[in-house]
């Protein structure tokens, strides 16, 4: 999915906020925009918004020196997702289809996400799960994959978010399936490394893998030039391709290999991407 002109003031709210959580140096505030300012008139909107986004949050690091603006953000994502697991296990546990209420929750942790705009509210989004729309035209095609599939690929998003994939790999987990988690090498907005995955206790499910580990720096959602050679011949060649998030679809939404999104449509040029109305949960199959 490429950048647009809608695309800036995103980056500009993004930097503003990441920077205030950096720092309380105004003076830095300022230096940040004018750097990502001017950075911006430069950019290639042919390529992705995380392709964009991963420099303008090495400009925010540098300036501020701050390697990790959103820690306590991703901390406090983490422990409120801890809180809810309990309550989510039962919802699974108590389904008539296991298998998609663990999906639907799963899509429903992304909402979990600090990168975005347009904040929505986690517990309204559980209790009211039923009332919201959900685009499950994936669901039979997904169901079939996962049912045959001796390996996984799960790319994962947020922190937070990682207590709701729980859910999904306890639903995946076979003694007959190899499950890889891809997470990032490096603090990026609230994205999930490896040592938010190790606190959720995915280890239990899938081997864990940073996705991105010969990158310099790490982008906003798995992009091909950040990619790593082991993480590029895992999606040639699993046989489930499971993508959580908006910065993953926006990444991947044109790769030539079947690939399941499952995300909650927070942006409106993704609503128009995938054509599907902003604020829908999504779990599509594209390939």
């Amino acid at each position: 999915m490429q950048t647009h002109l809608d695309c800036i003031p995103c980056f500009l709210h993004q930097s503003l906020e990441a920077a205030r959580m950096a720092t309380r140096d105004e003076k830095k505030h300022e230096e940040v925009m004018k750097q990502v300012m001017k950075h911006l008139e430069t950019i290639d909107f042919t390529h992705s918004p995380p392709e964009i986004s991963q420099h303008v949050h090495h400009i925010i690091r540098n300036v501020t020196e701050n390697t990790d603006p959103y820690i306590k953000v991703k901390k406090e994502a983490n422990q409120h997702a801890k809180d809810q697991y309990p309550t989510l296990k039962k919802m699974v546990e108590q389904s008539n289809d296991p298998l998609l209420m663990a999906a639907k929750l799963a899509i429903i942790g992304n909402v979990i996400d600090f990168g975005t705009m347009n904040r929505m509210n986690v517990k309204d989004m559980i209790d009211n799960i039923a009332h919201k729309p959900f685009d499950d035209s994936g669901y039979q095609r997904f169901k079939q994959k996962v049912k045959d599939a001796k390996t996984i690929v799960y790319l994962a998003d947020n922190t937070g978010e990682i207590f709701f994939d729980k859910l999904l790999l306890e639903q995946l987990q076979d003694e007959n399936r190899h499950i890889i988690y891809v997470v990032k090498q490096y603090p990026i907005i609230n994205d999930a490394t490896k040592d938010d995955a190790l606190y959720a206790g995915i280890d239990a499910y899938a081997d864990i893998i940073a996705g991105d580990k010969d990158a310099t720096y790490s982008a906003p959602g798995l992009v091909l030039s950040n990619m790593s050679k082991e993480l590029q011949r895992l999606l040639k060649e699993a046989d489930v391709v499971i993508s959580k998030g908006q910065g993953n679809y926006e990444s991947l939404s044109e790769s030539d290999r079947e690939i399941f999104f499952l995300l909650m449509v927070k942006c409106p040029l993704v609503a128009n991407n995938i054509a599907i109305d902003q604020g829908t949960m999504v779990l599509k199959v594209k390939s």
